[in-house]
């Protein structure tokens, strides 16, 4: 019992010990610098920080970000769970997919961004960047999902006749959703952060791309230490709604 006790506060405390380590690193480094322009103080950071929930282009821009990536997210899990279930069911379609899934994982990124840029505009290719990334990332992870599921099992169902209904409902998604939750986990965050990254570059409206990209040209650096705290926060908060409708959905099934 008080293993367990001490397991649990260490859980919750290493977390925010680990957060004051990196700041008093970052303060200490900034002392030792001097300089404003180059590492700003954590004060002045702060300051920035906290002012930006009183602007009203805030609250566009991070919206303006969330919805690119929802968009992007979407678009690749349904995707990719589409094709990963077709492929369990005919083996051919994932030989003759193989190849395209391979050449869009190993494309590089940033000349990604840059082609879309070329052929889209800013909204879609800050979207179609992300979708590039991410599918081939989902579209492997569930298709070892699926792939994963005890075979002693799917046979012993068939055996005795399980219709397919309750083969998937009482099989298939139980077992496969643990590691399909391990996908998601992995890849909301890097979503998230190739919107971003595709948005500094297109220089989106209404974006934290922008702005990040205007601190930067004007040599801001608290302001854009502001923003970076914000999409950290905000990948935070994102990656902890997956893991609270795993830890549901795992307790529902």
């Amino acid at each position: 019992m008080k293993n367990k006790k001490l397991y649990r506060i260490l859980n919750y405390t290493l977390p925010i010990v680990t957060v004051i380590m990196i700041v008093v690193v970052y303060a200490i480094i900034s002392k030792v610098v001097g300089v404003e322009l180059i590492t700003p103080s954590v004060g002045s950071t702060l300051k920035e920080f906290f002012a930006m929930f009183g602007k009203g282009d805030f609250y566009k821009a991070v919206g303006g970000t969330l919805w690119r990536a929802f968009i992007a997210y979407i678009l690749s899990f349904v995707l990719a769970f589409a094709l990963a279930t077709l492929t369990k069911f005919w083996k051919p379609l994932r030989r003759a997919f193989s190849p395209i899934v391979a050449l869009v994982r190993v494309l590089p990124t940033m000349s990604l961004i840059l082609l879309a840029l070329i052929w889209f505009n800013s909204f879609q290719s800050t979207v179609l960047v992300a979708f590039f990334v991410i599918f081939p990332m989902l579209y492997t992870g569930f298709c070892d999902a699926i792939e994963g599921v005890d075979k002693d099992l799917i046979e012993m169902s068939r055996v005795y006749g399980v219709d397919k209904r309750r083969l998937v409902t009482q099989l298939y998604i139980p077992q496969a959703l643990p590691s399909v939750f391990t996908c998601i986990k992995s890849s909301v965050g890097l979503n998230l952060k190739l919107v971003i990254s595709a948005e500094v570059i297109a220089q989106t409206a209404d974006s934290m791309g922008l702005y990040m990209q205007l601190a930067k040209i004007n040599l801001d650096t608290a302001v854009l230490l502001a923003w970076t705290m914000v999409a950290i926060l905000l990948g935070g908060v994102i990656e902890g709604i997956v893991t609270l409708i795993e830890k549901r959905t795992v307790r529902w099934l």
